[in-house]
């Protein structure tokens, strides 16, 4: 265990290292659920502690954060923070809000949280007086990736001065047809695989030249997906060439060192016959994406609170199992850390995987200005 904490210790003194919404027709497939385990009676190390904290993104109830929250902080249990709308009064009170989250993790001996927030462009914008001006299939319409690269250099710029670091976009999706919820919310470039494949990334690398982590969503792709994944546990059955065009974007925007993909709770059979959602999927999350597409950067999951066929915890706890480097949580994520550090000592969660995890989240911090 010392040989560990000697390790997280270097992880967080050392300077940057380079980061290298669907209609089920049949009932919901569930993967195989977690097994009720005893609460752990052996202490659990402050290394393990914030070895598995950095892994989990919260909510925040209201316009400031309780002493809960900010105890949780402190001690390394929570790595990141999401922000919506209803957390976001004024800018003043905004960066008041991260400014004392940010306090806290220094204070407890932590890397700087992630703060994120949900900054598309159209109707998806948590800070509706900030850019991007345009909505993506505006961007589009303009036939210029340099006009999508601008407006995500303004994004970026716009969110950097109120000390958020990561942005939960560009939209990677690619609608297959016009009832789809991504086409009929605005918020996908365009129907035409290549043409995503160059808007999308050249956002991307707009807001990451600020120092903002971008993250395209929601692999392996919901463009078929008539109703909100958020909503709705879905199995979706693309064709052969719909699976190979929302590849794309992801296949151009890789080799040009983008920082963070969201996997969906969308299930794929194609891609993993037990059609567990793409979040709790190792076939998806480890082989589709880091093993075919060769992305070696952050995961994150889309929200564990929507429909997966599973409780938050368990979710979590499976897609922490199948790879995914980033557990997110609209709430406060109550027990979450307490099943990962029981997976962790019984090695259903592996200990170098788990390590992998973190190295690869301290060092995207250290891109967007931190640690």
């Amino acid at each position: 265990m010392a040989g560990l904490v000697a390790v997280l210790a270097l992880m967080l003194t050392a300077p940057g290292a380079p980061v290298a919404h669907a209609v089920h027709r049949a009932a919901p497939r569930r993967v195989a659920s977690v097994a009720a385990a005893p609460v752990a009676t052996t202490t659990v190390s402050t290394a393990d502690v914030k070895l598995l904290g950095q892994r989990i993104m919260v909510g925040v109830s209201g316009t400031s954060a309780d002493s809960a929250l900010m105890s949780q902080v402190r001690n390394g249990q929570i790595g990141a923070v999401i922000l919506f709308a209803a957390n976001i009064v004024s800018r003043n009170q905004l960066k008041g809000l991260i400014g004392a989250l940010q306090r806290a993790a220094h204070q407890g001996g932590n890397p700087p949280l992630l703060i994120a927030v949900d900054q598309e462009g159209g109707q998806v914008k948590r800070l509706p007086g900030g850019p991007p001006d345009l909505s993506p299939p505006q961007i589009a319409a303009t036939g210029s990736t340099s006009v999508a690269a601008g407006e995500g250099r303004a994004t970026g710029h716009y969110l950097k001065a109120l000390g958020i670091n990561m942005d939960l976009a560009p939209v990677s999706d690619v609608p297959t047809f016009t009832g789809a919820f991504i086409w009929q919310q605005g918020r996908a470039f365009s129907f035409n695989p290549r043409a995503v494949a160059r808007y999308a990334p050249a956002f991307a690398l707009g807001l990451q030249s600020q120092r903002i982590a971008a993250t395209a969503k929601h692999f392996p792709g919901v463009g078929s997906a008539p109703v909100d994944t958020d909503f709705r546990l879905d199995e979706l059955h693309p064709t052969a060439a719909q699976l190979e065009g929302a590849l794309m974007p992801y296949q151009a925007a890789i080799p040009l060192g983008l920082d963070a993909v969201m996997l969906s709770t969308a299930g794929f059979k194609a891609y993993d016959p037990s059609g567990a959602p793409a979040a709790l999927s190792r076939p998806i999350a480890q082989g589709l994406l880091r093993g075919r597409l060769g992305f070696r950067g952050v995961t994150i999951t889309d929200a564990l609170g929507t429909p997966t066929g599973h409780d938050e915890i368990t979710a979590g706890r499976l897609a922490a199992r199948a790879g995914a480097d980033i557990l997110l949580f609209t709430d406060s994520a109550p027990g979450e850390l307490a099943g990962l550090e029981r997976d962790l000592a019984d090695g259903r969660l592996n200990r170098i995987a788990a390590i992998a995890s973190y190295r690869r989240i301290v060092a995207l911090k250290h891109r967007v200005g931190g640690a």
